[in-house]
């Protein structure tokens, strides 16, 4: 079978420590939280994903040369962290690193009071292409938080837009894990052939519960996959463009190669049949 006709991705559902002032959000760097850190490393080596996803907020600086090394011939999005008082997402395709500002804030995060709502057609001309990003011929967008929420519906129903695009990657940290849900069941409506990759933390503030995880997937997937999913106990939802969720509440990870939509036969009766998705993996950091 042919590899090349899929993208592998690897997401790490972190549980972190989280706190802010007036100006800047941050992470609180514990021994847990590089524990799960260099596992994830680990599996990246042990796996090999095209793309890896860390959630927002928690790319560690000392860690700089670890990502350079693994993300040759890679992509790793590091998480975000505050630059300047902005939450900025950090890239690193094939040793090199991209930081993007995000553009989008919710009124909980200390940047909502140095930016305005930016219009999404200034968003689209000006800034997504630093967003964009190129796998085995394949476009992905990589957002971060609010950029999906506000965003991602225009990118998937626009022909231009969406012509190559493979998927768009979120990484958050969400406290209402299912309101951006509901974002993503509308835009799998209109466009069968997208994946989303939402991932999440686990989080608190000041000792408060905030981020509640559930990551998920969205995309075509093949409807005997879907049912042998479910009898392997992960969580399979009746939307049929829904592949897996991760737990509410558990730092996680998930690993699984996913077809380009165009090679995909959901029921499997053509002659070309591919099965989608291929090898997932679930477990607990």
């Amino acid at each position: 079978m042919r590899m090349d006709n899929y993208l592998s991705v690897c997401m790490f559902q972190l549980k972190v420590q989280l706190d802010c002032n007036s100006q800047d959000e941050y992470i609180i760097e514990t021994e847990e939280l590089s524990r799960q850190i260099e596992e994830a490393f680990d599996i990246i080596e042990k796996l090999n994903p095209d793309i890896s996803l860390f959630p927002e907020m928690t790319y560690m600086q000392r860690y700089e040369k670890r990502y350079q090394e693994l993300s040759k011939s890679r992509i790793i999005v590091a998480g975000s962290y505050y630059k300047g008082g902005i939450n900025t997402t950090v890239v690193f395709e094939d040793s090199k690193k991209v930081e993007i500002p995000k553009y989008y804030a919710s009124g909980a995060e200390p940047m909502a009071r140095k930016i305005e709502f930016m219009p999404i057609e200034e968003f689209l001309k000006t800034y997504l292409k630093r967003h964009e990003f190129w796998v085995k011929g394949k476009k992905i967008y990589i957002l971060n938080c609010m950029e999906y929420y506000h965003t991602a519906y225009y990118l998937a129903r626009n022909e231009k837009l969406a012509k190559d695009l493979f998927g768009i990657f979120a990484i958050c940290s969400n406290s209402n894990t299912r309101v951006f849900e509901q974002e993503t069941e509308c835009i799998h409506n209109h466009n069968e052939g997208l994946y989303t990759f939402m991932l999440n933390c686990v989080s608190t503030y000041q000792q408060k519960d905030y981020g509640d995880g559930q990551s998920y997937i969205y995309g075509p997937i093949s409807i005997h996959e879907k049912e042998w999913l479910k009898k392997e106990g992960i969580q399979s939802k009746q939307n049929i463009c829904h592949v897996l969720s991760l737990s509410r509440d558990i730092a996680q990870y998930t690993y699984g190669m996913f077809v380009f939509h165009e090679n995909l036969s959901r029921y499997g009766r053509s002659d070309k049949y591919l099965n989608n998705p291929r090898n997932i993996i679930l477990g607990n950091l």
